[in-house]
């Protein structure tokens, strides 16, 4: 990342959003931007490792959905089969 761009209050980011957004993309330098007069947050080109992480959670709530629809899918747990009896069923299921 190269320098700062000049900071920015917060109302002047949310009403130029799009415009400072392409600023720090075209010029990779990070834009703070000040609430009160402070530094409150810092727009910032996002980074390869960034974006490789973004895509990696995506694909890990993409299992989660699936991983829960499945458990959804199955039938209900019925409490009076015994856990050893739910284990000797599944003993033959896989190995039979």
């Amino acid at each position: 990342m190269d320098a700062l761009l000049d900071p920015v209050g917060a109302r002047e980011a949310k009403n130029r959003f799009s415009e400072l957004a392409a600023e720090v993309n075209r010029t990779g330098s990070a834009l703070p931007v000040l609430k009160n007069g402070k530094p409150w947050v810092v727009i910032q080109p996002a980074s390869e490792e960034a974006q490789r992480r973004r895509m990696r959670l995506e694909k890990f709530r993409a299992l989660t959905l699936q991983i829960e629809q499945e458990v959804a899918d199955e039938p209900a747990w019925d409490p009076a089969v015994s856990d050893r009896e739910l284990l000797a069923e599944e003993r033959v299921k896989r190995f039979g």
